[in-house]
C-alpha cells in the first residue's frame, strides 16, 4: 500500500490511513479523559480520607501534596542578557517526527 501519492505537487496521504490516525486519536482523547476523571477522583477521595498511599495487586497509588515550584524565565532572561544566555545555551539534537491534529 502506498501511504503517500504526490499529484500535481500536493501530496495526498491515504484516505484509509488518514481515518485509522484519526479515530485512534480521538479514542486516545476519551481514554485520557477518563483516565484523568478516575485520577482526580481517586486524588479527592485520598484527599478526603487523608490517605498517603494505596496498594493494590496492580498500582501503588502514592499522593503528593501541593507545593510550589521554581521557574527559571529564560525568555526574559535573554532578552535581558542576551550575551550570558548566548554563552550557557546548550542545543542538543532532536529526532525528526511528526504531529498530528484531528479536526
Amino acid at each position: 500500500m502506498e501511504l503517500i501519492k504526490i499529484e500535481n505537487e500536493i501530496a495526498i496521504l491515504d484516505e484509509g490511513v488518514s481515518q485509522k490516525i484519526a479515530d485512534f486519536e480521538r479514542q486516545v482523547k476519551l481514554i485520557k479523559e477518563q483516565e484523568d476523571s478516575l485520577k482526580q477522583a481517586i486524588l479527592d477521595e485520598m484527599e478526603k480520607n487523608q490517605i498517603l498511599k494505596l496498594d493494590t495487586p496492580d498500582l501503588l497509588i502514592s499522593y503528593v501534596a501541593s507545593s510550589d515550584r521554581e521557574t527559571f524565565d529564560s525568555k526574559a532572561f535573554k532578552e535581558a542578557h542576551q550575551d550570558l544566555y548566548d554563552e550557557y545555551v546548550k542545543m542538543t539534537p532532536v529526532k525528526p517526527s511528526i504531529r498530528i491534529k484531528v479536526k
